[in-house]
């Protein structure tokens, strides 16, 4: 092969340029490709054809998404891990004060399912999803997730969900529905992990008490005493402060 053309191959290799992209975006003066790399993807954001920012993962998929309320919009790229349930990872670019990560986050199983404005104030809100992987011996066909909503104030990010609850009320009404079905048809470990969805989502968006009230009344005693067993680690999982359980005086840490 001739030496210029090893050399055009090494020059487009440094650009991030040396293959066919699996896709291509178009972001501003900005542009994104994902490509194929040792097994796995890299996505690499370019300017006027030179790489600023690489993030590699086995799987890569990227999205415009409305954050600040500013245009462009952001860029959304999600990286999954591979494997049989985890994880995924989101980085959320800005161009914002110029050419930044706005957010990184490891979700393990669950994610930003969507990006929506729900107030109308321009700037989108991310609708998540917490799952409870293999919680209290649940296999992971049973292990359900809880949604929270957060918003970006122009500054920070902080949780929403109380104040737009429909994510966490349907997911309330389907876990209630498939308690009520698992309760049918005596599954067990179908009550376990679908009394837990409902008492998350209900947690959330403070129906918490009037939930495991519920629970308490209709589900079966294996169920009832699992839950009491785990209530601890439930509600901590979702109280901004850490609850106390202990009834020594001084609590011991």
């Amino acid at each position: 092969m001739n030496a210029w053309v090893l050399a055009l191959m090494a020059l487009l290799g440094s650009l991030g340029l040396a293959q066919k992209p699996l896709k291509t975006l178009a972001w501003g003066s900005y542009s994104l490709r994902i490509e194929e790399n040792e097994g796995g993807q890299v996505a690499r954001i370019l300017l006027a054809g030179r790489t600023l920012v690489e993030v590699r993962d086995f799987l890569l998929e990227a999205s415009l998404v409305e954050v600040t309320g500013r245009p462009p919009k952001e860029l959304l790229l999600t990286g999954y891990s591979g494997g049989a349930h985890c994880c995924t990872t989101h980085y959320l670019f800005t161009q914002e004060g110029g050419l930044r990560n706005l957010l990184y986050q490891e979700w393990g199983d669950g994610g930003i399912q969507e990006v929506r404005d729900l107030d109308g104030d321009g700037r989108g809100e991310l609708i998540a999803l917490w799952v409870y992987a293999y919680f209290g011996d649940l296999s992971f066909a049973y292990s359900p997730g809880v949604y929270r909503v957060y918003a970006y104030d122009g500054m920070a990010f902080h949780e929403v969900t109380r104040k737009f609850p429909l994510p966490a009320l349907q997911a309330m009404r389907a876990y209630r529905k498939d308690f009520l079905k698992a309760r049918s048809s005596g599954d067990l470990l179908g009550m376990r992990g679908s009394a837990l969805g409902y008492w998350l989502n209900a947690l959330v968006i403070g129906q918490g008490a009037e939930a495991k009230r519920w629970l308490m009344e209709s589900a079966p005693p294996e169920v009832r005493s699992w839950l009491l067993q785990h209530e601890e680690e439930i509600l901590n999982s979702v109280s901004a402060l850490p609850r106390s359980y202990s009834r020594a005086l001084p609590p011991k840490r």
